[in-house]
């Protein structure tokens, strides 16, 4: 019987050695690191609700910290609309914001969900 050569046994086969596989390991889990602590004592965007965006924070305590605003591209205290501590809506001088009730109470149960648990479900 003829063997016909096929495209692969050209190909040289090289052993993977234990320390080139524990090296991309470890390039791998450096790697993530940054990005595993992103999330860490900065605002990482949940959910919009109308034009309100949901952002959550979490501390290395395992604090959550919820914020709830209108963006309008400019800093977070002279520019944004956006509930307070103690769940009023504040809006900054110079700034004109009309309520929607239904939406409020959309934006309040986001926030009281976001500060409820570790998963967020929209």
């Amino acid at each position: 019987m003829r063997r016909i050569r096929s495209l692969v046994d050209h190909i040289p086969v090289r052993p993977i050695t234990p320390w080139l596989c524990g090296g991309r390991l470890l390039l791998a889990l450096v790697a993530a690191a940054p990005a595993a602590q992103a999330a860490l004592n900065s605002f990482s965007r949940l959910d919009q609700v109308g034009r309100w965006v949901i952002e959550r924070k979490n501390t290395q305590e395992g604090a959550i910290t919820c914020r709830a605003y209108i963006p309008s591209g400019g800093t977070w205290f002279t520019s944004n609309v956006r509930i307070g501590p103690d769940g009023s809506v504040v809006v900054p001088d110079g700034l004109r914001y009309s309520p929607d009730g239904t939406e409020l109470a959309q934006v309040q149960d986001a926030l009281r969900r976001c500060r409820a648990d570790m998963i967020y479900v929209p």
